[in-house]
């Protein structure tokens, strides 16, 4: 079954034009094509059965296109320079290629595509076995499985993925997979368009489809009685600022727990904006672990005074229902620390044996208590800085992981004993101090134990612990078996090879690679014929080719450059400047990702976006192939968070920016399932769930569009906050002519003036909304999503909102909805879930390889780069006299 959706609509600027066309297999030929010369031209004639997309090119003696002459979809809003209403065509050709100069490479033919449909060609970059992101919290199922919380805490993006006892790649819980249940589904938050589902996006920066988990800290989980586990959510992150807290419930085989939902009790009320970077560097824990009877979840908290309501962190232990409404008061402990029996000095680690009887590490103290499930202390025993703690179900063993109370960072740094830094496994207990059985040491100059989890499923038992090993090194996931009375490490698991963070790509089919760039502006080769990737170091981020397989590059951050370089990477020199710099302001926001695109036009012309700061408005400038300035300030006064440029042959420019028409600001899919209107830190109480969890309205704050410029370009007018300095005047809204387009900014707050634009197409992004409303991180712009354009007009814009990628002719018709929602273990014919063919979690950046007619479209969630290639209906070739 085809993962692509071809009901077709196009946007204008004041209204929605309709159009129909025929299924790509009924799509045929009824007349043609013929070609004869006229008026020293080269006309094309054909005719077609029903309105249906078509592709006319000119190819040369290889069988390589020497011009894209027209593509689009028939009907009453066909693209030029086709006709309007008819199903038959005659398209000419001046003999010149897409550059404007003359053809060379004869002889040529004309070849008619109709009725194009994406396909998945093939997946790069993809192995389930390569960890990516901080490991933050271990789990393990009584049937041996490994549950790993994958996590970049600061900017929010969590993935919950399960391993088996080797190790290896199982399935990825979080984001949910494409044939999850409904009834699991729904209570995480979806919404159903054209018959299909797709959930819903909750925080555009950390990539989240699930409320509350943008910025999720280490913790232990804990598994109830019923199967599903149990989790804290995110403390929030450095562009999701003071969230409400609450525990959270994963059903193992994703989505939420039918019985219990997602969201449970209320851990702490929101706190909304808290300025610089919010809690994105936010330290601790929080410790969960649940009765045997499923009754009571029993919760430790730990985190700075900052990060806790009224700055309060109680030294104890909290028991609640998941019917609770909230937190209450501490059920064990005192606020403030101590070492009486009744007092903790910074409790950690909680454990529930088969006897129902509760074990806290009392860090501070340096013992673990035992408590009986009324309450009742029945005793204590000695233990170097306990911080985690399992007990064996069947046997009774206790395991205890100790450590100091810092950053692993910071314990790597000062050094220090082993003995504070170690494994000890404990006989069972028996009333008093139980006898040390084993002990492993770890040297935490080398690497840092983070969490532990114990796997009792079969012999030998086995504990799973992660460690820390250096700062921006991948986290060590090491199996540790027990080997008579001691611990024997085996070989870490997971595997090198596969992507971690794609972003910005650029494909060079000539050349048979695919150069990605990961976040932090690492990059890395792919050979697109073996898939095989090589690490490649660049001196900055989002990059382009040429037709000659030269590299054009965003400089690093604060290098206001464009660099040229050859396909190596060494610097190549403009030939007019005689360097390989060009001189552009701008900010590379993230650092170096939130960067707003730059295409190399048919002509050779390079076409720039340029966004100097927060609130700043941006531009689209222009230079020549030999690097001299043509156009600068082509389009001015865009947002400074609007991202994607593209160019096609006659000289039209396609931009992402994120502006609203007054009268829809949602697309109609989505405005009968999500809010229409904006809100700010946790504010207007009266927002339902799951809306009253989120610090804005994703589908303002991120949701764009495509935006259509004549090659005269345009202005955009009073796109920016009243409080922002350094703006032209000229581009305040009373300097707007009277017949520009009226828009509301992409958060609803003031209005906008457009002119030049011949079309808008909403729903692709995410687009940040240009600080529209917002300061600090809160309002980051760092990441984004970049459109491509191929020589036809034809736009590939990606939209996480639909899962998918947005295929549009140039005069605004939707052709294609490319991919649906999946999560990695969609991954085509013959994976484990084969259906969609095509699946998206978070399609980022496109690039259209015009050497072979294919997308390359890269998957942040799913940590991987997919191909698209498109078949025809129907295909004809002539020869041109």
């Amino acid at each position: 079954m085809s993962s692509v959706n071809l009901r077709i609509g196009a946007i204008g600027l004041a209204l929605t034009l309709a159009a129909t066309t025929a299924w790509p297999e009924d799509a045929k030929f009824t007349a043609g094509p013929t070609v004869t010369k006229e008026g020293g031209q080269t006309k094309i004639s054909f005719s077609v059965s029903a309105a249906t997309d078509v592709e006319v090119a000119v190819l040369d003696s290889r069988g390589d296109v020497a011009r894209h002459l027209a593509a689009g979809l028939l009907g009453p809003n066909a693209p030029e320079p086709m006709r309007k209403e008819s199903l038959a065509q005659e398209v000419f050709w001046d003999g010149r290629d897409d550059a404007g100069k003359p053809a060379a490479g004869g002889p040529f033919k004309v070849r008619v595509r109709l009725g194009l449909q994406p396909r998945l060609a093939k997946i790069l970059g993809r192995n389930d076995n390569t960890l990516s992101g901080s490991i933050c919290a271990l789990t393990t199922t009584p049937q041996g499985e490994l549950f790993v919380l994958l996590a970049d805490p600061f900017r929010g993006r969590a993935e919950l993925r399960v391993l088996d006892r080797r190790g290896r790649y199982l399935r990825t819980v979080m984001p949910y997979a494409a044939d999850t249940p409904e009834a699991r589904t729904e209570p995480v938050g979806h919404v159903k368009i054209d018959g299909r589902r797709h959930p819903l996006v909750f925080n555009g920066q950390g990539h989240n489809f699930y409320p509350l988990v943008a910025g999720l800290r280490g913790q232990t989980m804990a598994w109830h009685p019923e199967g599903y586990l149990l989790a804290a959510s995110a403390v929030g992150s450095m562009c999701n600022h003071g969230p409400p807290r609450h525990l959270i419930a994963f059903h193992p085989g994703g989505g939420a727990p039918e019985k219990t939902g997602f969201v449970g009790p209320l851990i702490r009320k929101p706190r909304g904006f808290m300025g610089g970077s919010g809690e994105g560097g936010a330290i601790g824990m929080d410790r969960l672990a649940v009765s045997r009877d499923g009754r009571w979840i029993y919760l430790v908290q730990d985190f700075k005074r900052g990060y806790l309501e009224k700055g309060e962190r109680r030294h104890g232990v909290y028991r609640l229902r998941w019917s609770d409404k909230e937190l209450g008061d501490v059920w064990l402990g005192a606020k403030e620390p101590g070492d009486a029996d009744a007092q903790f000095n910074d409790p950690q680690g909680l454990a529930v044996d088969s006897q129902d009887r509760l074990y806290v590490c009392d860090r501070g103290n340096g013992r673990v208590k035992v408590y009986s499930g009324e309450g009742r202390l029945l005793g204590k025993f000695p233990v170097g800085e306990p911080e985690q703690i399992a007990v064996d179900p069947t046997g009774g063993e206790i395991y205890v992981l100790c450590r100091k109370a810092l950053r692993s960072y910071d314990i790597m740094g000062a050094g220090g004993g082993p003995a504070v830094h170690c494994i000890v496994k404990f006989a069972p207990w028996t009333g008093e101090a139980p006898r040390e059985l084993a002990r492993l040491e770890f040297d935490v100059k080398k690497r840092v134990a983070e969490f532990m989890a114990l796997d009792a499923s079969a012999g030998p038992r086995r504990l799973w612990v992660s460690f820390y090993t250096g700062y921006n090194r991948p986290n060590a996931l090491v199996p540790i078996d027990e080997e008579g009375a001691a611990f024997k490490e085996g070989q870490p698991a997971g595997e090198s090879g596969g992507l971690h963070y794609p972003t910005f790509l650029a494909a060079d089919p000539r050349r048979k690679r695919l150069i990605v760039a990961e976040f932090a502006s690492s990059h890395c080769n792919v050979d697109l014929g073996s898939g095989a990737m090589t690490p490649m170091r660049l001196p900055g981020s989002d990059l382009t080719f040429d037709r000659d397989g030269n590299i054009y590059l965003m400089g690093g951050y604060n290098s206001n450059a464009l660099l040229r370089l050859d396909g190596e990477g060494k610097p190549l020199p403009f030939p007019a400047t005689g360097t390989n710099k060009l001189t552009v302001k701008f900010r590379a926001y993230g650092p170096n990702m939130g960067l707003r695109g730059h295409c190399i036009a048919p002509n050779g012309d390079l076409y720039v976006r340029r966004s100097p700061d927060h609130a700043c408005v941006t531009t689209v400038d222009v230079w020549g192939p030999d690097g001299t300035p043509k156009k600068p300030a082509l389009i001015n006064g865009a947002g400074s968070g609007d991202s994607g440029i593209g160019v096609d042959n006659r000289g039209n420019i396609y931009l992402g920016m994120n502006l609203k028409p007054a009268d829809q600001p949602i697309p109609a899919d989505f405005a009968r399932a999500v809010p229409g209107q904006p809100w700010k830190y946790y504010r207007q109480a009266d927002r339902k769930p799951p809306w009253s969890y989120l610090y804005a309205n994703p589908y303002l704050f991120h949701m764009g569009a495509i935006f259509k410029f004549a090659p005269e370009g345009g202005r955009i007018y009073g796109n920016y906050s009243p409080k922002a300095p350094f703006i032209d005047d000229e581009l305040a809204l009373a300097k707007a002519p009277s017949d520009a387009a009226d828009y509301k900014s992409g958060y609803l707050r003031w209005d906008v003036k457009v002119v030049g634009a011949k079309w808008r197409y909403g729903g692709i992004g995410i687009i940040p909304h240009s600080f529209d409303g917002f300061t600090g991180d809160d309002g980051c712009e760092c990441l984004q999503s970049q459109l491509d354009v191929d020589p036809y007009g034809r736009v590939y814009a990606p939209s996480a909102f639909y899962s998918s990628v947005e295929m549009v002719d140039s005069a605004g018709n939707r052709l294609a909805r490319i991919g649906t929602y999946g999560n990695a273990d969609s991954a085509g014919p013959g994976s484990r879930m084969p259906e969609p063919e095509i699946a998206f979690a978070w399609p980022a950046e496109c690039d259209y390889a015009e050497a072979d007619g294919r997308l390359y479209v890269s998957d942040s969630v799913n940590r991987r780069v997919v191909v698209v290639k498109f078949d025809a209906a129907a295909v004809k070739t002539c020869d041109v006299p």
